[in-house]
C-alpha cells in the first residue's frame, strides 16, 4: 500500500457543522490538536524521535488565552478520539505551547519529509490536516466579490464577509492524472528540469475543464511526448497533498516509440526495459519516485509483471 491510503477517520459530515456535535467535543479530554502553519506540521523533535504534536485542548492555550474557534478544522473521529487542526497565525505561538519539562523540543515539519516515519493511519490523518490548511491559506477572499472570507462549519467552509455577498466556498481538490505508458515490453519515463539530479518518473499533468480524465490522459502524454496511446485504463488513485491534488493513474499503451518533446515540459524521456531499468537504479544512474507515491507504484507493478 502506499501513502495516504489508509481512511481510519470518521468525519461526521452530517453533523460536524452543528454546534451540538462539535461544542462538546472541543474541550474534552477525548479531543487532539495538531498545530499546523503554511503547510508545516508542529512536531516533537529529539535525536531519536520526530512525531506531530498533539496537544489537549489545555495546551493550546497559547499566552494563557484559549484557542480562536475559527483556526480549528475538525478532521474526525478515530478510536472514540477527536482530531483537529489548529491553524497557527503565527511561528511564535508555538514558544507558547505548555509541554512537559522533559518534552523534547518543538520544530515545523514538512510532511513529505515526515509522512515517511508515520504508520499509515497517523499520515492519513497528516494529510487530511495539511491539504485542507493550504486550501484555507489559500482562500482568504472571495473569488465573487473580492472582500475577507471566515471559516465556519468546523473548518469545511468559507464564507464571504460581505453582507450583499455571503457566498460559501468549499474545499477545492486539483485532480490530476498519471499514467505508465508501455510500448511493446518497454516503459517511458521522464524528467523535469527542475526535479533533484537524475529524477525521473511516469507521465502526469493536471485535468483541464471540460475533460474526462482518460481524455487529460492522451493529451498530456501527446504534448509531452508526442505519443498517441490507446488502451487507457484506471489503475488507483492517491490524495497528494503537496499542495492539494489527487493523482488519478492509468495505464496505456502507445502507438509508437518515437518521443518528440512538444511542449519542453520534459527536458527527456525514454523507453527502458524491465533489465535497462534495474541496471540504471542499481547504478544510480537514474532515481525513482518516492516509495510511497503512486508514481512508484506503478512503476513497480509494471516491473513485476510478465512480459
Amino acid at each position: 500500500m502506499f501513502a495516504f491510503q489508509t481512511n481510519p477517520l470518521n468525519r461526521h459530515g452530517d453533523v460536524r457543522h452543528t454546534d451540538d456535535f462539535i461544542t462538546p467535543i472541543i474541550s474534552s479530554s477525548d479531543a487532539y490538536y495538531l498545530p499546523v502553519y503554511q503547510q508545516s506540521i508542529a512536531c516533537e523533535v529529539n535525536d531519536k524521535h520526530l512525531a506531530p504534536l498533539w496537544l489537549s485542548y489545555r495546551q493550546l492555550h497559547f499566552k494563557s488565552q484559549p484557542p480562536a474557534r475559527k483556526h480549528l478544522i475538525y478532521l474526525g473521529e478515530v478510536d472514540s478520539k477527536h482530531y483537529f487542526t489548529y491553524r497557527l497565525k503565527s511561528v511564535d505561538l508555538l514558544n507558547h505551547v505548555t509541554l512537559d519539562d522533559q518534552a523534547p523540543s518543538i520544530e515545523l515539519c514538512g510532511l513529505r519529509e515526515l509522512f515517511k516515519r508515520l504508520s499509515p493511519e497517523e499520515a492519513h490523518v497528516c494529510n487530511v490536516a495539511i491539504a485542507i490548511e493550504h486550501w484555507h491559506n489559500t482562500h482568504q477572499y472571495c473569488g465573487y466579490c473580492g472582500h475577507k472570507t471566515y471559516a465556519a462549519q468546523a473548518g469545511f467552509v468559507r464564507i464571504c464577509s460581505h453582507a450583499q455577498c455571503q457566498q460559501q466556498h468549499f474545499p477545492r481538490t486539483d485532480s490530476a492524472v498519471i499514467c505508465a505508458i508501455t510500448y511493446q515490453d518497454e516503459l517511458l519515463l521522464g524528467r523535469q528540469k527542475s526535479w533533484p539530479e537524475k529524477r525521473y518518473s511516469v507521465i502526469a499533468g493536471f485535468v483541464e475543464p471540460g475533460e474526462t480524465l482518460e481524455q487529460a490522459v492522451v493529451r498530456e502524454a501527446y504534448e509531452e511526448t508526442g505519443l498517441a496511446l490507446s488502451q487507457v485504463r484506471y489503475y488507483q488513485s492517491q490524495p497528494w497533498p503537496f499542495p492539494q491534488s489527487l493523482m488519478v493513474g492509468f495505464t496505456a499503451e502507445a502507438q509508437s516509440n518515437q518521443i518528440s518533446l512538444l511542449d519542453k515540459e520534459l527536458e527527456d524521456a525514454r523507453w527502458f526495459s524491465r533489465t535497462a531499468l534495474k541496471e540504471a537504479v542499481e547504478t544510480g544512474e537514474l532515481v525513482l519516485p518516492f516509495e510511497y507515491s503512486i508514481s512508484r507504484k506503478l512503476i513497480n507493478q509494471w516491473l513485476i509483471e510478465s512480459v
